[in-house]
């Protein structure tokens, strides 16, 4: 069933990536980068010597990185209240490909008593906007300032020294934009290094070359940033045998490759 639904939306992909250039059709692309910041909340789903053969000793979730680039297909449509733009994005589909890393040891620092995991990844997210909005942006002004600096002399005199930095103007009145999207999807992912406990890599053979998991998120952006919070579930066991999977919570930022205006 699980391969059934991954292969009938990396179909839908396919037909969404061909139709792309064609409105009503926008394609984005972009960097990402994040993690879980050292908070322990992603990684293999369990960590006990006793449930995990892969572990020499208890550990700890230390952090999870991910570094990827992305492709992004939006369906455009028409809104009947223009106050935000008579354009609006729908649903989609994002894919890409990006690095995941895992981390775990009995130590605060990292010690040689540790696991690591790293993964090549695929997703393929169905999206869908819940919120667009594109305008212009308004003026600015920054103020100048100015310090002044006292000198007091031998002779009891003060000599003033006075610093000043010139205010900035903006006129504004560049299109500009922001948006919320949900996503939510399979994501493949193929080990292609790991190490134990002493460093050396993981040669069991029970340990397995890929996973699949289900990713589903919110995406906010402004002009070319994106905010991503995402939660992953591993659909299927990292080790045969035994039930271990790759969960957890990753927080990222991206660069968008161009703005999102679609007025």
């Amino acid at each position: 069933m699980i391969k059934k639904t991954i292969s009938l939306l990396i179909f839908l992909s396919f037909v969404l990536i061909s139709n792309a250039q064609q409105k009503p059709w926008a394609t984005n692309f972009g960097i990402e980068a994040g993690g879980d910041f050292y908070t322990g909340l992603a990684g293999m789903s369990t960590l006990l010597k006793a449930d995990n053969p892969l572990v020499n000793s208890d550990l700890k979730r230390q952090y999870a990185v991910n570094v990827g680039f992305y492709a992004e297909f939006l369906h455009l449509s028409k809104r009947a209240d223009a106050t935000w733009g008579a354009i609006k994005p729908g649903f989609g589909i994002k894919t890409g490909i990006g690095w995941d890393f895992f981390r775990a040891g009995n130590s605060s620092n990292g010690s040689s008593e540790s696991a690591g995991l790293n993964y090549a990844n695929i997703p393929v997210l169905l999206e869908y906007c819940i919120g667009y909005h594109q305008g212009r942006a308004l003026p600015t002004y920054l103020p100048g300032t100015t310090t002044y600096t006292g000198v007091q002399h031998s002779d009891n005199s003060v000599t003033v020294t006075a610093r000043s930095t010139p205010g900035f103007y903006s006129p504004g009145g560049q299109k500009v934009s922001k948006g919320t999207l949900l996503y939510l999807g399979p994501k493949y992912g193929y080990l292609f290094k790991s190490f134990n406990y002493s460093g050396e890599p993981i040669k069991d053979p029970r340990l397995m070359n890929s996973y699949i998991g289900i990713i589903g998120g919110i995406t906010f952006w402004v002009h070319e940033i994106n905010f991503d919070f995402s939660y992953q579930k591993g659909l299927t066991s990292i080790y045969s045998g035994k039930q271990i999977t790759i969960d957890g919570y990753m927080l990222k930022i991206a660069i968008n490759f161009g703005q999102r205006l679609y007025n």
